[in-house]
């Protein structure tokens, strides 16, 4: 048994094509399961089997009492057996299995670099229990797939986003196999208590549903894990044809900055069930976790609506920021609200050595060839000719289709005696009322990212 599992180790090693930049790391708590990962990786170096020890990371939650003794034994064992080994602090805000997590990818991030791989000791009981989880969480194909053995991770800190691969070298080992080893070895692990802690959902199914279902099917782990790869296959099918049909979707308004636009019409040409997985991952973009079912459903209700209600809006508050969803114009709008707030009630002019920044942070700020005659801020009292027409006030947005969102942030300047309109990433020559494709005539338009 406890060739099985070197072998199984060996074999993942064989696979593994490290970039020479990066750095192999392995994160231990000291229990069961991390320690024989690192025991094993100490075998296959002194086999000459792999050319270095990764370097061990342990997280010091300091959640339980117990967590002082088991930092010195990760500490104590990886020195003894020659690994470099890295003690990493935190303090949860609360102590969840949700923030326990998230809190360990952060610190994880802290010291790990771009590119750098981290291996964890998940197996085939974990992978079992989290698509448990996940079923009665009502997850879809992606989370009913289970881990992956490999899985790129982004992690945010103070100076930067990076991210980072995650490794799962053991996803098909059984927890019975990893403790054979481990025994077989005279590992001092060390047991968690929460980890079989009923007020736990994984505790729960750990100690009271799995163990049910192994006695209607000695193969439920198994079967389990089968049915998940089955489910990946059919998810990266889907993902492949959501990817085609959203290509087909794109919209010109795409090239604003921190906002995603759908064209409804195209998009009402869709089935019912492509509109459903579509909107799912376009709603979802580069966050980590898509939005819930309700919302995406909440969403098509309002793309249908007809009572031409434009101030009807869902807000999604996601891991990276808030989002906002609204339609105008024949287009679902989907925005950061904490960058376009910025503009309107928090937007003011400001000279600059650089040129005009038009919004109190200086998140948007616009860089012009030369210096500006004259600027004014355009409120629903004010009256513009475009062209040979006149507009004042709400028909003056309507006839430029500013989304409702953007309409305080409208202004007149002259540049070189040459009268513009602008708003952010959109600019209008006011001699001859043609909307412009880009700044480019008068400068350019440069968004900073937030904090």
């Amino acid at each position: 048994m406890t060739d099985d599992i070197l072998t199984s180790l060996s074999s993942a090693f064989d696979e593994l094509a490290l970039p020479a930049h990066a750095k192999l790391y392995l994160a231990c708590s000291g229990g069961r399961d991390s320690l024989a990962l690192a025991y094993a990786c100490f075998l296959l170096y002194r086999q000459g089997k792999i050319i270095r020890l990764p370097t061990i990371l342990h997280v010091h939650h300091g959640w339980q009492a117990a967590n002082d003794a088991w930092m010195q034994l990760v500490h104590r064992w990886a020195i003894e057996h020659g690994f470099d080994c890295q003690i990493l602090r935190i303090t949860l805000a609360k102590n969840s299995e949700t923030h326990a997590r998230d809190a360990r990818y952060q610190a994880f991030g802290l010291v790990m670099n771009q590119g750098d791989v981290l291996m964890l000791a998940h197996h085939a009981n974990d992978q079992a229990e989290t698509v448990l989880m996940r079923l009665v969480s009502g997850a879809g194909l992606q989370g009913l797939s289970g881990m992956k053995v490999w899985q790129a991770k982004t992690v945010h800190t103070d100076e930067a986003a990076k991210t980072i691969t995650l490794w799962r070298p053991w996803l098909k080992i059984s927890r019975n196999q990893i403790s054979q080893f481990a025994n077989a070895h005279a590992l001092p692990y060390v047991d968690d208590i929460t980890n079989t802690d009923p007020a736990y959902a994984r505790g729960r199914i750990r100690q009271d549903i799995l163990p049910h279902l192994l006695t209607l099917n000695p193969k439920a782990v198994e079967n389990i894990i089968r049915s998940a790869g089955l489910l990946s296959m059919a998810s990266t099918m889907v993902d492949q044809q959501v990817g085609t049909l959203l290509a087909s979707l794109d919209h010109p308004a795409n090239q604003m900055p921190y906002q995603q636009v759908l064209g409804i019409k195209d998009f009402l040409n869709l089935s019912k069930s492509e509109q459903a997985l579509v909107l799912h991952r376009w709603l979802q973009a580069d966050e980590a976790l898509p939005p819930s079912h309700q919302l995406t459903q909440q969403v098509i209700e309002m793309i249908c609506r007809q009572d031409n209600d434009h101030s009807s809006q869902l807000v999604w508050q996601a891991e990276q920021a808030a989002y906002v969803m609204c339609c105008y114009d024949d287009c679902l709008y989907r925005y950061r609200a904490d960058i376009w707030a910025l503009f309107g009630t928090s937007g003011h002019t400001k000279p600059s050595s650089q040129g005009w920044i038009l919004s109190d942070d200086g998140r948007c700020q616009l860089i012009l060839m030369a210096k500006i005659d004259d600027i004014q801020k355009i409120t629903k009292t004010d009256t513009i000719n475009i062209g040979k027409h006149r507009y004042k006030g709400k028909k003056l947005a309507q006839k430029l289709r500013i989304p409702f969102w953007l309409r305080d942030s409208l202004w007149k300047i002259n540049h070189q005696g040459h009268p513009y309109l602008i708003a952010p990433m959109m600019v209008w020559d006011l001699s001859s009322g043609q909307r412009l494709d880009s700044f480019a005539p008068i400068g350019r338009m440069v968004y900073n990212a937030p904090d």
